[in-house]
């Protein structure tokens, strides 16, 4: 069951790098801390290019956490041991999961929200 081990690691990898190229610096900047992001973007440059592919970003990632899920759905359980562990990866994905729906919410809608009540008010 490495398997599941391995597409497990890389929707959590996925996750958190579509959170802290995409989701992050648009949270940091509707709650006003432009200078952060402005220190992040310098220090990693990197981190510009890959917002400007947040689409496919996000699609990647949703598509490895589909393949994750889908892995751990098929397996069938032999021992005690692999029992606790196919748990365990199934709260990591869960949190991962959720991680990636409040990134998609930062990213997407986030900004917009802040935009609309600063408007309003």
């Amino acid at each position: 069951m490495k398997e599941g081990n391995a597409s497990t690691f890389s929707a959590v990898g996925l996750t958190i790098l579509g959170t802290t190229c995409c989701a992050l610096p648009l949270t940091l900047v509707a709650l006003g801390a432009g200078g952060a992001v402005a220190s992040m973007a310098s220090t990693l440059p990197w981190l510009v290019a890959m917002s400007q592919y947040k689409g496919l970003t996000f699609a990647f990632t949703a598509s490895s956490l589909g393949y994750a899920w889908w892995r751990l759905s098929v397996v069938s359980q032999c021992d005690i041991a692999e029992a606790a562990r196919l748990r365990r990866q199934k709260w990591i994905l869960r949190g991962a999961t959720g991680l990636f729906g409040l990134s998609l919410f930062a990213a997407y809608a986030l900004l917009p929200i802040v935009m609309w009540l600063d408007g309003a008010s």
